[in-house]
Formats: C-alpha cells, sequence, structure tokens
C-alpha cells in the first residue's frame, strides 16, 4: 500500500485525505474491502504526514489569514500535492468527492479552537471544498467499544489532563474488544511471511485472503490444508494449519457460518451506529434512538455544534475533558445509509 504517488491523473475520483498511516493502511482499508460498495481506491488516499492545525497553516500561507471568510474558493488538492507532489499537481476539479479526517489533538501544541472551528465550518461539502471529518480524541476512538453493544460508549470520555497520544492509544488497547478483529489480518499475514517464509507478497495476498473467506466451521482443517499445501510444504504445514485453525476459532465467526469480511462489516455497522447515538448524546443529549430513527438522527446530525461543545468542555486543561466519538465512519451512511442498517 503505497502513498499517494499520482502517477497519471484521472477524472471522476474520489479522494480521501487521511492524517497517517494507521487510517489508510488499518482503518480504510478494512472498511473498503467490508464494504467493497463504496467506490474509492486505496491510490485514492493521500496520506497528509502531519495534523489539521499544519495543514491550516498551509491553507493560510497559499490563501492569505482571511480565507475562511474572504469567499475564495479553496482547493485542498491543490494546496497538498503543492507542497508534497510539486511535480505532479492536481486540484480539485478533478475529483467527485473530497473526504478530509484528521484528529481533533487538543494535546497538540499546535491546537487552536479557533482554528479547529474554522476548519470544521469551511469543510461541510464533499462534493464542493470538501467534508472534514473530526476524531475525537483520535482516529483510535473506532475501537473504543469494550462490549457489542456498549451500552457505556453513551457517556465515555477521558479527561484533558491525560494528554492523549500514547496515553490514549494505551486506554484504548486495555479496553477495546475491537482490536482483535482488526489486527486479525495483519497477524495472519506476519505470521506467513515470518514464521513460514512466504515472501511473494502476490502469493501471500492470495493466500490471505482465501483463509478470511473460510465461512464453514466443519471444514476448517480441510479448507486451510488446501490454502496452505501449495505455499508450505515441509512439516511445517501442520503446525501452521492449527495456528490459523486457533486464530480463526479464537474469533468465532466461522462457528457462525460468516466468513471475516462479513463478520467485520456487522460490527463496522455497529460501530457506525454507536457513533451516530454518541454525536446524538452530544448534540441533543440523547443516546438512546429508536431504531426507525437513526437514519433521521445521522441526517439532523451539525458536525460544527458537536466541535463547538468539545471544544467547550474541553476548555480548561486541569478539569475539562473531551467526549470519545469517531465521526471519520460516518463516511459509509454518507455515502448509503442502507449499508449500515441494510
Amino acid at each position: 500500500m503505497n502513498d499517494y504517488i499520482g502517477e497519471k491523473r484521472k477524472r471522476s475520483q474520489n479522494l480521501l485525505i487521511v492524517e497517517g498511516n494507521h487510517e489508510k493502511n488499518k482503518l480504510f482499508w478494512l472498511l473498503f474491502a467490508c464494504f467493497p460498495e463504496i467506490d474509492i481506491h486505496m491510490d485514492d488516499i493521500w496520506i497528509y504526514g502531519t495534523n489539521i492545525y499544519l495543514l491550516y497553516d498551509d491553507i493560510e500561507k497559499e490563501y492569505g489569514d482571511g480565507w475562511a471568510e474572504s469567499g475564495d474558493d479553496i482547493d485542498l488538492p491543490f494546496v497538498i500535492s503543492k507542497k508534497r507532489y510539486p511535480d505532479n499537481l492536481r486540484y480539485k476539479i478533478d475529483f467527485t468527492n473530497i473526504i478530509i479526517v484528521f484528529d481533533y489533538e487538543r494535546h497538540d501544541a499546535n491546537f487552536s479552537e479557533e482554528k479547529i472551528l474554522k476548519m470544521q465550518k469551511y469543510f461541510t461539502d464533499a462534493a464542493d471544498m470538501g467534508k472534514l471529518y473530526i476524531n475525537y480524541p483520535m482516529i483510535e476512538s473506532y475501537q473504543h467499544l469494550q462490549t457489542l453493544p456498549d451500552a457505556g460508549y453513551g457517556e465515555r470520555k477521558i479527561l484533558v489532563s491525560l494528554q492523549p497520544g500514547k496515553e490514549y492509544k494505551a486506554l484504548v488497547r486495555a479496553e477495546t474488544m475491537i482490536a482483535k478483529y482488526i489486527e486479525y489480518p495483519h497477524k495472519i499475514e506476519d505470521l506467513l511471511k515470518e514464521r513460514y517464509g512466504i515472501t511473494d507478497v502476490e502469493k501471500r495476498n492470495k493466500c490471505c485472503n482465501m483463509i478470511l473467506d473460510i465461512s464453514e466451521e466443519n471444514k476448517l482443517n480441510d479448507k486451510i490444508q488446501n490454502i496452505l499445501c501449495q505455499m508450505i510444504k515441509d512439516v511445517s504445514l501442520e503446525t501452521a494449519k492449527y495456528q490459523i485453525k486457533d486464530m480463526i476459532m479464537q474469533l468465532g465467526y466461522a462457528h457462525n457460518g460468516q466468513t471475516y469480511w462479513e463478520c467485520m462489516r456487522k460490527i463496522f455497522s455497529q460501530i457506525i451506529c454507536h457513533n451516530i447515538r454518541k454525536a446524538n448524546r452530544i448534540q441533543n443529549d440523547q443516546y438512546l434512538i429508536e431504531e426507525d430513527r437513526y437514519k433521521q438522527c445521522f441526517e439532523a446530525l451539525d458536525l460544527t455544534k458537536i466541535l463547538e461543545m468539545q471544544n467547550e468542555t474541553s476548555h480548561n486543561i486541569n478539569t475539562g475533558f473531551i467526549w470519545v466519538l469517531n465521526t471519520c465512519v460516518f463516511f459509509v451512511a454518507e455515502y448509503n445509509f442502507a449499508l449500515v442498517k441494510e
């Protein structure tokens, strides 16, 4: 999975601008695999490489300090490609939709309530300048569910004094039940490469995908054997077979007659619904939503109001708090809400 290098220009692409490697290579790679209906290719994900406050400064350098009020059309693909890939400039006219994903990061030295609020107010339309999704306190919030369903998620928050970063990531690792599912494909790939010496990337990816497509628990031995026998020839085959079988059994999706992708699609749907409820809790002080009102509540969410409330509750560095919320998963519901509640 390579960073954007812009080998050729295509019109009518959907562009996804993210902050770092985790967003691209773990979260969105998996989301696109679970929701193949979404028309965004991995090569159409640009890693900006730093935070939203430095992106703000880059926009200001290009358009002046009054850019948000000037009425000028901000060309975000141009700003980013000019900085990172000056020999291959891109423009917003090249793209049908532009999705922007960044972290709140109140702990960052460049944090500014004013700057992030201007960004959220300006970037509100994916089909125009772009739509900004902010994760609170950071991208790992999509994993911050302790159970499924998680009744406690409605009130989950972190103190500003926690200084999220490594500390928040450690907290999520200690509390999440999602991470083991997210890490699973990467663990299989690492196992095949490091332990069993399958170094050919194409063959290894094919092998991984075949393993992830297994859905019948009573046929695990035979199916894993058939997949691995062409890759692993020696006595290691039996060890590899039972090791992978154990990994599948621990997650339990084959017991329910599901492939890994089917299992993860349902988990992501639950993650999205939890965050719709949480956003509604922050904006309207109501976490529980009737089944037939999810779409209505989602369409009434105002990401600017939510940011304003997050700024207010986290303003005091000693006593403030940040509501745990992931909004970047909303782009699935924005693309087609039926994917969430199918």
